[in-house]
């Protein structure tokens, strides 16, 4: 019988492996049937802030996931947790301003544009309030505000494409809309023809919605142009390019868009500017990210030409009827002192009668009321008058009778037929007046 030995080479050599195998269970991780492995966190795209107040929102964008029951958020400020809330941007309690390019400019698209606006009403939640606001000179509310949808198409429908565009003045008159609502929770919808607001930077008119916690959404034809991408996208909004063309389709992606914005709420840190960290869980993805809420920064100087312009004619136009006015006040003051002007005595080139004249004896007597001499005496009506020449003059013995013309007298009283004018002495063989 023989046994066989094996050698001390041939017994190391098993335990090699044995070796191998500890250290790979020792850097690998253990994972238990059933648990899930957790998932390292997806960046989370923070579209704006807007502050309002000792409100905050943070307009993310989470189109990335499909909307599962329910989505949890967690917002922390130097590691401390912070209440918030996760709210959906098309949600009730929307406020929705809708800025329609009625100019004659873009006679060519509004009804397209008509057509899109009634459509996004129709689909948005019950509770939605919306107003109707036209983009052509003078810009007016012409739907008030309102919930549902019934008013606003009604309004829509009956819109006309008028004037030059008006895209500064009508989007200043759409942020002024809803001052109660909270940040985030107003979106302008503009659908527009236009290349830009006429004149003021992209910059600018971002900062002018970020104050007043606005979200612009824009669908326009000026697909080439950056200025309305880059005015929406910091308002946490965006550009809906629709073609040129208009394409009807193309129409679809606001609502599809902006259903995927939701709005992070929390209060507003008391020290500014604060940074704060966000995450998301939405069931099959975790976002995170952080922010920065600084302070509202004052607001620019505007170009504001238009304004201008408008100030200018109105004041010009005040002051034209104004200067009007006092022409005619002065005219009717000049035209009722004619009027009134009674005339002192005989007009240039008569002679005034004396004292004795006033002082005329009854109607029969030969003289008027007015002191003339009445041409109706004696000798009867139509003779020329006598009166007693009591002075020498040219030879004439004192006391003739001297025939003078027929004159018209000129008083107070009208008096028919001729007159006698000039200083007339009274014949002493004359009854004297009762008076």
């Amino acid at each position: 019988m023989s046994s066989c030995s094996r050698n001390p080479a041939e017994r190391r050599r098993p335990r090699a492996p044995a070796l191998l195998l500890a250290l790979l269970l020792a850097v690998l991780p253990v994972q238990c049937p059933g648990t899930p492995a957790a998932a390292a966190p997806v960046p989370l795209p923070v579209a704006a802030v807007l502050v309002s107040g000792a409100e905050t929102s943070l307009v993310v964008d989470l189109s990335a996931s499909t909307p599962p029951a329910r989505r949890k958020v967690s917002v922390t400020r130097d590691g401390i947790p912070q209440q918030a809330n996760l709210v959906p941007v098309v949600s009730d309690g929307l406020a929705v301003a809708l800025v329609v390019d009625t100019s004659a400019a873009g006679a060519a698209t509004l009804p397209a544009w008509l057509s899109a606006a009634a459509r996004f009403i129709l689909e948005a939640p019950a509770t939605t309030q919306a107003v109707v606001i036209t983009d052509s000179a003078p810009a007016m509310v012409t739907v008030g505000p309102q919930r549902g949808p019934t008013g606003v198409v009604r309004g829509l429908t009956s819109m006309r494409a008028h004037g030059a565009r008006a895209t500064a003045a009508s989007l200043d008159l759409a942020v002024r809309q809803f001052p109660a609502t909270a940040p985030g929770r107003r979106v302008v919808l503009l659908y527009t023809a236009g290349a830009d607001a006429g004149g003021e930077s992209a910059q600018a008119l971002a900062a002018r919605f970020r104050r007043s916690g606005t979200i612009l959404v824009v669908v326009g034809t000026a697909a080439g142009d950056p200025y309305w991408a880059n005015a929406a996208s910091a308002t946490g909004g965006f550009f809906a390019p629709a073609g040129d063309p208009v394409v009807i389709p193309a129409l679809d992606q606001v609502k599809t868009t902006l259903t995927g914005r939701y709005l992070v709420r929390f209060p507003t840190p008391p020290a500014l500017p604060s940074r704060v960290s966000v995450r998301i869980d939405t069931g099959e993805l975790q976002l995170a990210g952080d922010a920065i809420v600084a302070t509202t920064p004052a607001p620019p100087p505007r170009d504001r030409t238009d304004s201008s312009r408008l100030r200018v004619a109105v004041l010009t136009a005040v002051a034209a009827v104004g200067l009007c006015a006092v022409v005619v006040v002065i005219g009717l003051l000049l035209v009722r002192r004619r009027r009134s002007r009674v005339p002192a005595g005989p007009e240039e080139g008569g002679s005034s009668l004396s004292p004795a004249a006033g002082a005329a004896g009854p109607a029969g007597d030969g003289f008027s009321a007015s002191g003339v001499a009445d041409p109706v005496g004696a000798d009867g009506p139509g003779d020329a008058a006598e009166v007693t020449d009591l002075t020498d003059v040219g030879g004439r013995p004192p006391g003739s009778r001297v025939a003078r013309p027929q004159e018209v007298a000129r008083g107070r009283a009208v008096v028919p037929g001729a007159v006698a004018r000039g200083r007339a002495a009274v014949p002493r063989n004359r009854r004297t007046p009762p008076w």
